[in-house]
């Protein structure tokens, strides 16, 4: 049955700086989809090209038969397909193919297969800076080895011991060391005491006599 849409040209733009795809359907704007490309180390290449097979139900044998759903393959083993990782659409993410939400994908994948010989996927743009996965990992591990630390360096002042006290002890504890503390300084004041004069035995039995 010829539909309108059966004789209209596709064209399929993906642009990988905003990590969007846009459909316009002969001429006009139809649709705009988030989308995933390839990750540092797995580029998606650029340049304008034809549906060369689709698949409806496929999986990579590359990538451990990971589920490329309604793929679009335009070169070699790079395809539009779907993904159950939607939440990572909108930036980079996939090992070369372009990403879709599975919805999306199907609708795309129906489209296509309907008119595959008037479509054209043009791909353009430069995939945003991303660290590579090793320094990622490497700053996460230091960031959670840093958090310890900074406690430690904020318990351990010099001069003091820090030990731990079972909760509900500590004021009962600190009384008694405080007393204690306080006694100890008392006993160790050293008392003035008043010099004792050297008896005079003869001055005593001087007056003595005199009062005979």
């Amino acid at each position: 049955m010829w539909t309108a849409e059966a004789a209209a040209s596709i064209v399929v733009r993906v642009d990988k700086t905003s990590q969007t795809m846009r459909v316009v359907v002969d001429g006009e704007h139809r649709y705009t989809w988030a989308v995933s490309t390839g990750r540092a180390g797995y580029n998606t290449p650029n340049g304008s090209y034809r549906p060369q097979r689709l698949e409806r139900n496929w999986r990579s044998r590359k990538y451990g038969m990971a589920p490329m759903p309604h793929s679009i393959f335009f070169r070699g083993g790079y395809a539009i397909h779907g993904t159950n990782m939607v939440g990572r659409l909108g930036r980079v993410d996939s090992h070369g193919c372009i990403r879709l939400a599975p919805g999306n994908a199907r609708t795309l994948f129906d489209m296509v297969a309907r008119q595959r010989g008037a479509t054209r996927i043009v791909i353009e743009g430069t995939s945003p800076r991303q660290a590579p996965p090793a320094l990622v990992a490497s700053r996460a591990g230091r960031s959670a080895a840093a958090a310890p630390r900074t406690a430690q360096m904020r318990l351990a002042q010099p001069g003091r011991q820090v030990a731990a006290v079972p909760a509900g002890t500590r004021s009962a504890q600190a009384a008694p060391r405080s007393s204690g503390i306080r006694f100890a300084t008392r006993a160790a004041a050293p008392q003035a005491v008043a010099p004792v004069a050297p008896r005079n035995d003869n001055r005593h039995f001087l007056e003595w006599y005199l009062r005979r």
